[in-house]
């Protein structure tokens, strides 16, 4: 769920004089609870409509308020960057418990040791990315979307995963909710500018259709997609090559 949504509600709160341990009184729930509702951004519709209803704020205007505040994500420090992309696995291990895949499937893929895990880990809780607990179970900490620089040092790592992902759909076309596609027009420049403004909304659309699904379904029933594409002037002779004959 949307971290704005509780920041508001939080907001909410503050206005009406109240608590967490209010709060979590009337909700007939320990105070720890409420906090951990808060500071984990989750808990499920019926847990949420309770607390708006205490409240006395409807949700549909809080899920409104939240849509209007900046959909700009962070980015992370460049230095930050540069230290995920000096290691690879690092920064892949990042990339999977924030989906989050289980830490226990994630050692057994790769075959990670208990002391892998222990020095990537303190490397992520060093950058501010992730907290090492006993038993060197990590816990990320920056679960909020995450916007790469352009020109940033990651971009390679980034390059190559997203052409590892056209390589997995092109290898299965028409495959299982899958499509690869591409195609190319001439058209004038307007209607190119016309065109990204178009793909800008599909993405809002299908980051509102996630939030929606995470509102209301449970973590494991979640599956992550990736839409990746790329949309400019080509120039065909720059691209391709032809060799002369020998």
């Amino acid at each position: 769920m949307r971290g704005d949504t509780f920041k508001i509600l939080q907001g909410v709160l503050k206005a009406r004089g109240m608590t967490y341990a209010d709060l979590a009184s009337r909700m007939e729930i320990s105070e720890p609870t409420v906090k951990r509702i808060f500071a984990g951004h989750d808990c499920k519709l019926s847990r949420l409509l309770e607390i708006c209803e205490i409240l006395e704020v409807p949700l549909a205007d809080v899920l409104h308020r939240a849509e209007r505040n900046s959909e700009e994500a962070s980015v992370l420090p460049v230095a930050t960057e540069a230290r995920l992309a000096a290691d690879p696995s690092l920064f892949y291990l990042f990339i999977l418990l924030r989906e989050p895949i289980p830490q226990q499937e994630i050692e057994r893929r790769f075959d990670l040791s208990g002391e892998d895990m222990f020095r990537l880990g303190r490397v992520l809780e060093a950058l501010g990315l992730a907290e090492v607990h006993p038993g060197n179970r990590i816990k990320i900490t920056r679960k909020e979307p995450f916007r790469f620089r352009s020109d940033g040092p990651l971009i390679p790592l980034l390059k190559e995963i997203n052409m590892r992902f056209l390589g997995q759909v092109i290898a299965n076309p028409g495959g299982n909710q899958s499509l690869f596609f591409t195609l190319s027009r001439r058209m004038l420049p307007d209607t190119g500018a016309f065109i990204l403004r178009e793909i800008e909304t599909l993405k809002e659309t299908i980051a509102e259709l996630a939030r929606q699904d995470q509102l209301v379904s449970r973590e494991e029933d979640l599956t992550t997609f990736k839409l990746t594409g790329a949309f400019a002037p080509v120039s065909f002779p720059e691209i391709l090559t032809i060799e002369p004959g020998r």
